[in-house]
Formats: C-alpha cells, sequence, structure tokens
C-alpha cells in the first residue's frame, strides 16, 4: 500500500482496493484546487490495472459538503461554467472509472458530495449519513450532473421533489429509495465497504469491467458479443472445469 503526497483536500491509499478519502477542515468542499487534483488522480488510478475497485470516502463527520460556497459566490457567468466544466470532468471521470466504485458515506453528502454519490457504481451509507440537493436555497441549481443522475438513481417524480424542495433525505430513506445499496452501523462502516470491495476485486476483471460497462452503456446485442469473448479468456476454462469437478 502507498499513500500518495501533495494532493490538496484528500489522501490516497494506493492498493487493489484503493482509497481516497477527503480530509479538509472545511467539511471537505470540493473547490476548484480539490476538483482539479482529484481529476488528475482519477486518471492515474485508472491507468493502473492493479487497481481492482476504489472507494470514496470523507474523514469526520462530513462525505462531501459540495461546492466552496465562499468562492462561487464572487464568480460570473464565465467563472460559473468554468466550475460546472471541471465538476462535471471530474464527475465523469468517476461515472467512467473502469473498474466499480463505491462510495463509502461516513455522513452529510450535500450538494456536490451527493453529486459524486450519484456518480459511484454502489453506495453504502452509515446510519448517520444525510444527503440533501440543497442547491435551490443558493439561487442556483444543481450543477455537477444532479438533474439527471439523481432521476436516473430514484426516478423523476421524486428526482424532482428532493431538487425542488432541497429537504434532507437521512440513511433510511436514501435506502429505501435506491439512492444508496445499503446501511450499515457507523462502526461498521469501514469494514462492510471493504468486504463487499474485496468481494468485486476476487472476481475476474474482464467480467467486472464488462458488467460495469454494459449496465452503463450496454445493448442486449452487445451484451452477446461481450459474453462471446468472455470465452477466449483462460479464465473462464479454468472456473468452468472447477466448477464442474465440484458436481
Amino acid at each position: 500500500m502507498t499513500q500518495a503526497a501533495g494532493y490538496k483536500g484528500f489522501s490516497v491509499e494506493r492498493d487493489v482496493i484503493t482509497i481516497i478519502a477527503f480530509n479538509q477542515p472545511r467539511v471537505n468542499v470540493l473547490s476548484t484546487p480539490v476538483l482539479a487534483a482529484l481529476c488528475d488522480e482519477l486518471k492515474v488510478i485508472a491507468d493502473d490495472k492493479a487497481v481492482r475497485a476504489l472507494v470514496i470516502t470523507g474523514q469526520g463527520s462530513t462525505f462531501a459538503a459540495g461546492a466552496d460556497i465562499k468562492e462561487m459566490s464572487g464568480f460570473g457567468q464565465a467563472e460559473a461554467a468554468g466550475y460546472a466544466r471541471l465538476f462535471h470532468r471530474c464527475m465523469n471521470g468517476v461515472e467512467a472509472f473502469p473498474r466499480p466504485v463505491i462510495a463509502s458515506v461516513n455522513g452529510f453528502a450535500l450538494g456536490g458530495g451527493c453529486e459524486l454519490v450519484l456518480a459511484c457504481d454502489m453506495a453504502v451509507a452509515s446510519d448517520v449519513a444525510v444527503f440533501a440537493q440543497p442547491e435551490l436555497d443558493l439561487g442556483i441549481i444543481p450543477g455537477a450532473g444532479g438533474t439527471q443522475r439523481l432521476a436516473a438513481r430514484v426516478g423523476a417524480m421524486r428526482a424532482k421533489e428532493l431538487i425542488l424542495t432541497g429537504r434532507r433525505v437521512y440513511a433510511g430513506e436514501a435506502a429505501a429509495i435506491g439512492l444508496v445499496n445499503k446501511v450499515v452501523s457507523k462502526g461498521r462502516l469501514d469494514a462492510e465497504v471493504m468486504e463487499l470491495a474485496q468481494t468485486i476485486a476476487d472476481r475476474p476483471v474482464h467480467c467486472v469491467e464488462a458488467v460495469k460497462s454494459l449496465v452503463d452503456h450496454g445493448s442486449l446485442e452487445r451484451e452477446i458479443e461481450v459474453f462471446t469473448r468472455m470465452f477466449s479468456y483462460d479464465e473462464q476454462k479454468v472456473l468452468m472445469k472447477e466448477f464442474l469437478k465440484k458436481k
């Protein structure tokens, strides 16, 4: 395991299961420097074939509190456009990461923090996690994919309600509406997430990458093509032979 240094706003533990942990004193805001560094780091990790899963989490009581409001308060339209494009590039990088990305939601996931959860493939929340898209309180709207990814995750009708009211969604409701996969006690969060990540990491990597790609951007015809390609791997022959030996 290696610890990356020099990245403002988050730490990186590089291993088969790589962990990015936001660690800012100001409740893990996603400012321009943090987003730029995160974009760069995601590219580096994605190119590392030894990484089988990525976990994103926060330290303290906050997963990520979203945009840096102090920074945004001075924006004109040009600055707002640049910030939104950077945020989108970063969230798209999470979504397009070739192996599964798991959000380990330890606390508040507000605004852009909630949008980051939505960009991940899976999410496990502690029982104290809180989610919200409160942007309308500030005279703006979600600007990091929230209008699209929240609707895809929980349905258009519920997404409109959550964004237009800005109300907080607590852990139990988040699981009930499909915003997260499951809720665990705060003390069990790290262990549960690592168990999930390890289960995935132990699967054939070409199968894992294929499933993620197909679910995100596939078709029935492409599924046939990819299924067929699986039979070109030695691992398929070995695993099927082992399965038959057990019968």
